[in-house]
């Protein structure tokens, strides 16, 4: 007993235990507000089937990869046991407000198993945190430095809505991107091909970081030098990080292979540009997504260049740089940033998440990193209060109290809906527009100080 109270004891007085304490209290605070129904639909009607021991892809039940099924069962099983279900109804008078977009649910939701269903967000997003707290520490000599990189992303703005107000569960995708990077920067490369391979079981997008990252493992040292020794050096690493990214994917091969199948045949063949957080930057408003949605064919060829152009950056990577763990930390947030150029679809805001965490350990190292750190979280929090307008997150109010009437959140919520804009039709076009503006200029400057910091490590050598 007294061992567990000193364990206790020391994990309180640790530097990051306030920190911890309030962040978790906040989170439990935002846990039970809200949810975008598309997600919380999508994902539910595919755990029903789970939890019954059907298959989760029988008739298009679902779009997510198989670990998050796995990952939510254990709480969702509970929930169900215990009779804590879904438990929607619409609130007629919000159903015409929200239609336009989406954005925000129409229905209200049993607050207890809202808490239920994102507690596993707070799970990874704590550990997402504690990992960033030491991958500074192994970066940097200042003490102060790593509880700073931790503070920043436990209390992102951003990071707060988009996981716990729309329930997105990119969390997950983003935890297992930086603690690969993590495993590359140890040199552990099973581990770190264990972890790509795991993220892709959550949101398939990890696998296109991994697949150029094992080139430049390959090939790193060996071209131009033709070194025989460096070659049979790299093909084990290359072995031990393309094994462990296989594991995770066999393991999972019957349900992965059915939801590839899904993929290719129910969705990548109707993608289209609806609205709602579809419309970051140029789909903000209808006459450009309608453009967008033309040319959707032309998106969808030019990302399947991608493996491509990863290939040959992957080459000249090798070629031109003498390169080292630290490097390779570099090399994974530019693929990881660069994938936002060639998704099929318009990049949707809460996919920031996927480079957020590499941008805050990047920042304890250089420090110019906190700027795209910066307009990433800026713009994806401020895009999201552009969709309805501040007064929408009133929304529970209308809900569980009488201090605001669903009335009067209708009536706050059309104003705001049909001010008139300047270069489109309505104001929240405008401000859509601008803010996803601001998060594309985002993605150039981490691509730009990618290349940066790459070249002065180069010329630090000579």
């Amino acid at each position: 007993m007294e061992k567990a109270t000193a364990i206790l004891r020391g994990y309180f007085n640790h530097e990051l235990g306030g920190l911890i304490i309030i962040g978790v209290l906040l989170r439990m605070v935002l846990m039970s507000y809200f949810i975008w129904p598309y997600d919380i639909n999508a994902c539910y009607s595919g755990l029903m089937y789970f939890i019954n021991g059907n298959d989760p892809y029988a008739l298009h039940a679902s779009i997510y990869p198989p670990l998050t099924y796995f990952l939510l069962f254990p709480l969702f099983s509970f929930a169900y046991q215990f009779g804590f279900s879904f438990g929607s109804h619409s609130i007629s008078e919000a159903v015409t407000t929200t239609s336009f977009d989406g954005s925000v649910a129409i229905c209200q939701v049993n607050p207890l198993f809202l808490v239920l269903w994102k507690l596993p967000l707070l799970c990874v997003d704590l550990l997402t945190g504690i990992l960033i707290y030491y991958f500074a520490r192994e970066l940097v000599v200042d003490p102060k430095i790593p509880k700073r990189c931790f503070l920043v992303w436990f209390f992102n703005p951003f990071t707060l809505v988009v996981s716990y107000l729309h329930g997105s569960y990119d969390l997950f995708v983003a935890f297992f991107i930086v603690l690969g990077a993590f495993f590359l920067y140890k040199q552990n490369y099973f581990s770190a091909g264990l972890s790509f391979g795991l993220g892709t079981l959550t949101k398939t997008s990890p696998i296109f970081i991994a697949l150029p990252l094992a080139v430049v493992l390959l090939f790193k040292g060996v071209l131009g030098s033709l070194n025989i020794h460096n070659l049979k050096a790299n093909t084990l690493v290359f072995f031990k990080f393309a094994v462990g990214c296989v594991v995770p994917l066999l393991s999972f091969a019957p349900l992965f292979i059915e939801y590839l199948y899904l993929m290719y045949v129910g969705i990548s063949k109707e993608i289209s540009i609806t609205g709602g957080l579809n419309q970051w930057f140029f789909a903000a408003d209808p006459q450009r997504s309608y453009l967008i949605n033309l040319h959707i064919g032309t998106i969808q060829t030019v990302f399947s260049y991608y493996p491509a152009i990863c290939f040959v950056i992957s080459v000249l990577f090798c070629k031109f740089l003498k390169l080292s763990h630290e490097k390779i930390l570099f090399i994974t947030a530019f693929f990881t940033n660069l994938i936002y150029f060639f998704l099929p679809i318009t990049l949707q805001p809460q996919y920031l998440l996927w480079i957020l965490p590499l941008l805050v350990v990047l920042s304890s190292v250089r420090k110019s990193f906190i700027w795209p750190l910066s307009l990433y979280s800026a713009a994806g929090f401020a895009f999201y209060l552009s969709l309805q307008g501040p007064q929408i997150f009133l929304y529970p109010l209308a809900m569980y109290t009488s201090l605001c009437t669903p009335e009067q959140l209708v009536k706050n919520v059309m104003n705001y809906a049909n001010l008139p804009g300047v270069a489109s039709q309505f104001l929240r076009q405008d401000l859509c527009t601008l803010f996803g503006g601001v998060g594309f200029l985002g993605q150039l400057l981490t691509i730009l100080l990618l290349i940066k910091s790459l070249w002065m490590a180069k010329n630090d050598e000579k």
